[in-house]
């Protein structure tokens, strides 16, 4: 039948209440035979109590302390040996010292924890602590009932107190254990526990008996370096209860010592031993064992880690730049197997001229060649820095891998060998190269086409300026004949001048306009900025376009202010792009629509701004073309199909003439609907005030 852990719990603590209940009653009766039980101290009665608390847990803690109690003082007080009260000062010596260890032993608690981590200095504090406190709890009860005299009562307080000490040694480390349990190790373990049997019979067995006691220790400590702890606690128990029941038989080495309280207090004192030496080992074993373990996996983790980055190259070395470990990255980079690589020194991967240049950049000079690079790699380590180095490879290619060098050191700062880590930078680098040709490439091109623009922009400047005196005698000429300067003129003469006239003046915009852009463009416009009136240029404008009006059937609508709006700027440049959006407006918007021009300001202090609107009801503009209107010769889809003259200079030339006057040009429309254009433009200071 399966039991629950509770049940498992109440089994064991009831066991071992027997035992606990046992020893101390036997103990008693031995004395009360006249015997010599008492310097024995019911061993292990304190031990036995302190594991049932630790077995049972803290929630059950007060209800084992009354029965423990009860259970101790009332075996006594039944067995006529002491009185009631006497019972009840024997419970306390017991159940004090081993409450106090189970308190100092709680699970959680730091002595249980490194107890857990097999260090054993908190658990012999608390089990001396609590020793000592049964030992004077036990001189004190000794002392009111009056059984000893002063010299015997100091000599079996201490007695009491190895006592007391030692059971904790023996009895708790079987309970207090997370080993998993004794693992058989076949034919040796159980030699093991045979040849101790020998021995130990052998040893304590005879009366009287050669002082061979030391001969236990060899063979315990056999177990406590093969066996696993839990193994050498239990052998611990059974050798202290034989040799404490040998003894007190007067057989073995102690038996025959005379003095029954001499005799306890050795007996005690080489259980103490046994104790002291035995379980601390088994305890180290376990750890190095633990930490062994804990070192192999995480070097195999390292390993693995360093295996799986297959783009990064690790070398370690010893002091002597023996390489010790490569990883796959190493291998791939170099071309070497890690058979190859392991036992050879590092610097057979550079040759002469990458050795001399790395010294050479980090001023490692008068060394010996064959010390160069060894100089060189304990210079780049100071230096803490990353250098390109040049390694070649086993089939005799060379490879450029970006390596830092760095140190590996013991805890005490001493230098046992050094680790290059990086990567392979070859294509890296040759990409770099390749973009750097581009980019080289590239920007001869943009040298080319800005040394082409300057040469067009100059162009353009130049034939502008050359037409512009034929183009003033034609027009001149063109208006004498229509005056009759140089005769009447029929009807067809009247009507070729008027032809010629109208294309000169158009000759003559374009030539204005290819200027203007040029100047714009290559930043030679000296402007000079005065105050303007907006209002004024406005009206220059409308002036300008009166002919162009004339001939058209449309609505004009010029609103204009009362007052001024003076901005800073260049008159003729500023009517030139009133100009220029008037013209459009006439050009694109079909006889019987609208065109008007407004002024007026907008923006709050400090930053007002004059703003002059052309808005017209005409064909409208597509969105797929209104980013690209004013870009130089841009002409819409629409306009090319209606056959409308222009250029597709004009907004070019007015966003240019916005931004020489720190300015903006904004645009809306539709098409259909008609476009509005608006170019602001800063108010002179005092007009913003």
């Amino acid at each position: 039948m399966d039991l629950g852990a509770g049940e498992k719990k109440a089994w064991v603590c009831a066991a071992l209440g027997v035992v606990l209940v046992a020893s101390v009653v036997l103990a008693a009766l031995g004395t009360s035979d006249g015997g010599d039980a008492a310097p024995y101290a019911a061993w292990p009665a304190v031990g036995v109590a302190a594991a049932m608390h630790v077995v049972a847990g803290r929630e059950w803690r007060g209800v084992l302390l009354a029965v423990q109690t009860a259970a101790v003082g009332g075996s006594l007080a039944l067995s006529g040996v002491v009185p009631w009260w006497g019972g009840l000062l024997a419970s306390v010596v017991v159940t004090a010292p081993a409450l106090l260890a189970a308190t100092g032993l709680r699970p959680g608690g730091p002595a249980f924890r490194r107890f857990s981590d097999n260090e054993v200095d908190a658990y012999h504090g608390v089990t001396a602590l609590a020793g000592l406190l049964c030992g004077v709890l036990a001189v004190v009860a000794l002392a009111m009932a009056g059984s000893f005299g002063p010299g015997r009562l100091a000599l079996v307080g201490l007695t009491v107190v190895l006592a007391a000490t030692t059971s904790q040694l023996v009895v708790l480390p079987v309970f207090l254990s997370r080993s998993g349990g004794i693992t058989w190790r076949g034919s040796e373990l159980w030699g093991q526990r045979l040849l101790l049997a020998v021995v130990t019979a052998a040893v304590f067995l005879p009366a009287p008996a050669a002082p061979l006691g030391f001969m236990l220790f060899p063979i315990l400590g056999w177990a406590a370096l093969r066996a696993q702890a839990l193994e050498t606690y239990l052998q611990v128990l059974v050798i202290s209860l034989m040799v404490l029941a040998a003894t007190y038989a007067g057989r073995g080495p102690f038996g025959d010592i005379g003095n029954a309280d001499m005799s306890a207090l050795v007996v005690h004192l080489y259980i103490a031993s046994v104790c002291y030496l035995l379980p601390p080992l088994a305890l180290t074993v376990r750890r190095l064992l633990v930490v062994s373990g804990q070192a192999t996996r995480a070097a195999t983790t390292v390993n693995r880690m360093l295996d799986s980055a297959t783009g990064t190259v690790f070398l370690a070395s010893d002091r002597e730049g023996v390489i010790t470990h490569c990883n796959t990255g190493a291998e791939q980079a170099l071309g070497y197997s890690a058979q190859e690589l392991i036992g050879r020194t590092s610097d057979h991967l550079y040759s002469d001229a990458e050795v001399q240049r790395q010294a050479e950049w980090f001023g490692v000079v008068g060394e010996d060649p064959e010390a160069l690079y060894g100089a060189t790699a304990r210079a780049q380590v100071a230096s803490d820095s990353r250098r390109d180095w040049e390694v070649t490879r086993s089939d005799g290619r060379t490879r450029m891998l970006s390596l830092h060098l760095s140190e590996i050191t013991e805890p005490g700062g001493d230098v046992v060998g050094y680790i290059a880590s990086g990567e392979d930078i070859t294509e890296r680098l040759r990409a770099e190269t390749a973009l750097e040709a581009a980019f080289e490439r590239e920007r001869a091109s943009v040298d080319s086409l800005r040394q082409a623009d300057l040469v067009k922009q100059e162009l353009i400047s130049t034939v502008s300026h050359e037409l512009r005196t034929p183009i003033t005698s034609i027009t001149g000429f063109s208006e004498l004949l229509s005056s009759g300067t140089f005769g009447e003129l029929t009807a067809s003469q009247v009507d070729a001048v008027e032809r010629i006239e109208r294309n000169g003046v158009r000759l003559r915009e374009l030539v204005e306009d290819l200027l203007t852009l040029s100047a714009s463009e290559s930043g030679t416009a000296a402007a000079v900025l005065v105050d303007v009136d907006l209002r004024d240029v406005v009206r220059s404008a409308h002036e300008a376009v009166s002919r162009l009006l004339a001939q058209r059937r449309l609505e004009v609508d010029v609103r204009l202010p009362d007052g001024p709006v003076v901005v800073r700027g260049e008159a003729r440049t500023l009517e030139r792009a009133v100009v220029n959006l008037w013209s459009n407006a006439i050009k694109f918007t079909p006889d019987g629509g609208t065109v008007t021009v407004t002024v007026s300001r907008s923006g709050a202090a400090p930053d007002v701004r004059g703003v002059v609107t052309v808005a017209d009801t005409g064909m409208g503009i597509a969105p797929e073309d209104q980013a690209s209107v004013f870009t130089r010769f841009f002409r819409t889809t629409a306009a090319g199909e209606r056959a409308i003259q222009g250029t597709g200079l004009g907004l070019s030339i007015v966003q240019g003439i916005a931004d020489q006057h720190g300015g903006e040009v904004t645009l809306e429309s539709a098409p259909d609907v008609g476009t509005t254009v608006a170019v602001a433009v800063p108010l002179a200071p005092a007009a913003s005030e």
